[in-house]
């Protein structure tokens, strides 16, 4: 008899949900490209790219100095003596930990420059997304590339929407 009861409560319970449900209004949008495209984002990459054209080209320059010190020595292999071979070859390898611990440092200094510019997009992003979620009456709003849909149909994008509203509310935080 409970079990008579149980089947019967699921069953009303099962078919009584959905018409009560709301509807639901979902959105996906690229993350990236909203990252990458908006003005606020090309400036914070014009601004990386401006702090570290400096070190790229110092790293350029080592590098081509290690290829041409490594080419040199592999011409003169043969006509060096042992010792002196060996000499050259410390040498090289010495240049080699110093060119890769500079582009280690390097490396980790962007990492936290990107961090402190990347930080005021990805808040203006929250912003925009939550206040765009919130006026036109979203339930949700994903991510294309992370939230594991295989298919999206292109009328629930709204990447191009939000590009339009962070670049708004970027212009009008500059001002």
């Amino acid at each position: 008899m409970r079990r008579i009861l149980f089947a019967v409560l699921v069953l009303v319970f099962a078919f009584q949900t959905p018409a009560f449900a709301a509807p639901q209004k979902i959105a996906v949008t690229s993350m990236a490209k909203l990252i990458k495209d908006s003005e606020i984002g090309q400036d914070a990459q014009k601004k990386m790219e401006k702090k570290f054209e400096s070190a790229k080209k110092q790293l350029e320059t080592k590098q081509k100095e290690l290829e041409s010190l490594k080419q040199a020595l592999q011409k003169q292999s043969l006509v060096l003596s042992l010792e002196a071979k060996q000499d050259k070859e410390l040498e090289f390898k010495r240049k080699v930990r110093d060119f890769q611990d500079m582009t280690q440092a390097t490396q980790r200094k962007m990492q936290m420059e990107q961090k402190k510019v990347g930080t005021p997009v990805l808040e203006l992003l929250q912003k925009v997304v939550n206040e765009y979620g919130k006026k036109n009456g979203y339930t949700a709003i994903y991510d294309k590339k992370s939230s594991g849909f295989l298919y999206v149909d292109e009328t629930i994008d709204i990447t191009n929407q939000l590009m339009l509203e962070m670049n708004r509310a970027y212009r009008a935080g500059k001002k």
